[in-house]
């Protein structure tokens, strides 16, 4: 695709630090010291600290302002619902924290509100959801999980020029085949989760002795599925590894027929690219057919990352690996976030609230560095920002010209002790592979 009109026109280099306080968030650094600052003293004297020496911060930021509308667009009902419910309480304590910690600093602390729509897990209501919650006031929206809810989701907002931070979606067409100005995905799409799992898997497995040769696929037969299968079938064969079976599954079905055709084929590894409902189906089926491959993978796979998941399927699971995002395991910031989240709402900390809670970690450095809450000004802080102190197990986030971060990464994980565990790359291990 060609570059973006908007994301092109380059600005000054924003680089959000984010260090008040252990888990709270600060201001940036970097505003263009020809500036004039709001004492009309001409050399940014605010320094973009978020403070302008008490009358802005150097930016020409609106110390008026005392809110910012942060729209949450989730799935809360719906067989979705559980999962969606928990990411929209990640952008609920993201915002919560930074409003202890004294709010937006750059706005002579502004407080971020957070209003949440449910799209139920259906496309047609991604639009509609984003559109009501501009309506309501949103200045900036998140969302949404499911990739076709957030194509259309994204849609809208870019129709309305308000700029949306994709939380968790990993269908490549959603910024990689139209141009959009406004949209922006920190995450790894379904080809960087692909690359990242031929390569880490086959790699961890071949370092450790073993042979891994031939793959099965499960996927779950809807875009999501389909895409990151699709860039399997490329990245698979450059490590060596031969597909040679491929099944799919739809919502609600049972996996029996599904694990008799992985049995017959009987391949090194079965990789499965689906939901929690989903994958733990192919467990109990795998249970009942007496199946255990030599290896279980799963790529862009939330059940191999969430607790009560892996103890839903207990020893069959112990030992897969996984590639998806992460929570930071050797970040105690990372670590007090978990432990909070898990104390206010009472539900487990997955892979999708980690990047739901760095996603908003970037709507916030985002509100911070614009310096306002005007939908545009934010849109040209996140062009041109870097989001260095976040919780996610991937490098500083920045954006490229197509809204895709630069530097995502999905890591490996283990389920060890039917936890999930990071083992590669090394930067951000927690663990070594057991096998």
């Amino acid at each position: 695709m060609g570059t973006n009109s908007k994301r092109s026109e380059r600005r000054s280099f924003i680089k959000y630090l984010g260090a008040a306080g252990a888990i709270g968030l600060a201001g940036c650094i970097g505003d263009d010291p020809d500036a004039d600052d709001d004492n009309g003293n001409g050399n940014g004297n605010g320094n973009g600290n978020g403070n302008g020496n008490g009358n802005g911060n150097g930016n020409g930021a609106d110390p008026d302002v005392d809110e910012v509308v942060i729209g949450s667009n989730h799935p809360l009902s719906g067989g979705l619902g559980g999962t969606g419910t928990r990411m929209d309480n990640a952008v609920k304590l993201a915002a919560m924290i930074k409003n202890e910690n004294g709010g937006i600093e750059s706005l002579g602390g502004a407080e971020l509100e957070v209003i949440s729509g449910d799209n139920q897990g259906e496309q047609e209501l991604g639009g509609e959801v984003t559109d009501e919650l501009i309506d309501e006031g949103a200045q900036i929206l998140t969302g949404c999980f499911s990739s076709p809810v957030t194509s259309t989701a994204t849609r809208a907002a870019e129709r309305a020029g308000i700029p949306f931070v994709v939380s968790v979606s990993v269908d490549d067409a959603i910024l990689q085949e139209t141009e959009l100005d406004y949209i922006y995905r920190p995450q790894p799409p379904a080809n960087q989760m692909a690359l990242n799992h031929a390569e880490m898997v086959t790699q961890v497995i071949r370092d450790a002795g073993h042979s891994v040769e031939t793959a099965g696929i499960y996927y779950i037969d809807i875009d999501f599925g389909q895409s990151v299968r699709d860039h399997l079938r490329e990245q698979l064969p450059a490590n060596d590894v031969e597909i040679i079976q491929e099944v799919g599954i739809n919502f609600g079905e049972t996996a029996d027929t599904q694990v008799t055709q992985l049995v017959d084929a009987d391949p090194d590894v079965v990789i499965a690219i689906s939901y929690e409902a989903e994958t733990v189906e192919l467990v109990r089926a795998m249970d009942d057919q007496n199946y255990s491959p030599p290896f279980l993978a799963g790529c862009a796979n939330e059940a191999l990352n969430d607790r009560a998941a892996l103890q839903e399927m207990g020893e069959t699971a112990e030992g897969a690996f996984a590639t998806n995002f992460a929570l930071n395991p050797v970040d105690d910031r990372a670590a007090e976030v978990r432990q909070r989240f898990e104390d206010e709402f009472d539900q487990s900390f997955d892979a999708n609230v980690a990047m739901t809670y760095a996603a908003a970690e970037v709507i916030i450095a985002g509100i911070e560095a614009a310096g306002s809450n005007d939908p545009d000004d934010i849109n040209d802080a996140l062009t041109d920002i870097t989001v260095e102190d976040h919780i996610a197990a991937m490098p500083p986030i920045t954006f490229g010209p197509d809204g895709e971060n630069e530097n995502a990464l999905a890591p490996l994980f283990q389920v060890q002790d039917l936890e999930d565990r990071v083992i590669f790359p090394e930067e951000f291990a927690e663990s070594e592979v057991q096998l």
